[in-house]
């Protein structure tokens, strides 16, 4: 009998760090095929990840290479461009109801905030983001929507932090041409902490629709800048083919009424 009852003993441990350990080996495509595949649902633009590298015994890693592009009628190459996320997740929270993150942080984000007649691009992304998240008007009457813990899987954020962003200004007029200003820090805590998690969708949507929101009030606020900058204008202008004089006074005009859109 103490035979029978030993071998169940040395096999389950076996067992289970087999299946951490296949995990861990296919966790990082996982990943990337995750975002490669669910975010362009959401934004409606292309979205690529150059590589994820996280350990699930440890929990911490980076995310490299991560691009949001942009909506069809913009010239700028991306509306994001983050190059290097670093991540840290409680490791076996992956296996429960409730996904753990403990910290992300971003550093040096490149947001492009460009403008054409129609908006602007991250105007337009937020949009559908929002379109995306939010439940139908059909199914609303039909049924109540489910709670977010019968919705599946859920997440908790215990910090996030954007740091040294640079926001990237273009429009239209400047075929791709940028003025860059800086984007303030950015810090989001305890999120979903309070509630037993929040559902992943909903936490992406009013994350995005907060950090496009700052994007828009470092935007609109950049008027001064905008307007003490008429040189730096001219120049980007003359470089895509304009007079300087004349297109600094019409660069300068154009973007301020731009910009102000979302």
């Amino acid at each position: 009998m103490k035979k029978i009852i030993k071998i169940p003993l040395i096999i389950i441990p076996s067992i289970i760090l087999a299946v951490l350990i296949f995990f861990s080996l296919f966790i990082n495509t996982i990943i990337q095929k995750s975002i490669e595949t669910f975010g362009p649902k959401m934004t409606q633009t292309p979205i690529t990840l150059e590589k994820a590298k996280i350990s699930l015994f440890s929990g911490k890693g980076e995310l490299h290479g991560l691009v949001v592009g942009n909506p069809e009628g913009f010239s700028t190459p991306s509306a994001f461009f983050l190059n290097k996320i670093k991540i840290s997740i409680r490791p076996m929270s992956v296996f429960s109801d409730k996904i753990v993150i403990q910290e992300i942080l971003v550093d040096n984000p490149e947001i492009t905030y460009e403008t054409s007649l129609a908006g602007s691009n991250i105007g337009i992304i937020k949009k559908n983001v929002e379109a995306f998240s939010s439940p139908s008007q059909t199914e609303t009457e039909e049924a109540p929507a489910p709670t977010e813990t019968e919705a599946g899987k859920t997440v908790q954020i215990d910090n996030l932090q954007l740091l040294n962003g640079k926001i990237q200004l273009s429009a239209t007029l400047l075929q791709g041409k940028t003025v860059d200003i800086p984007l303030k820090d950015l810090q989001f805590t305890n999120i979903g902490k309070d509630t037993g998690g929040r559902d992943f969708s909903k936490v992406i949507k009013e994350l995005f629709i907060a950090i496009s929101n700052a994007v828009i009030e470092a935007v609109t606020g950049s008027g001064k800048l905008l307007g003490s900058g008429a040189d730096t204008i001219g120049n980007k202008v003359k470089e895509a083919g304009g007079t300087a004089k004349e297109g600094a006074s019409k660069a300068l005009s154009e973007m301020k009424k731009l910009f102000e859109k979302k």
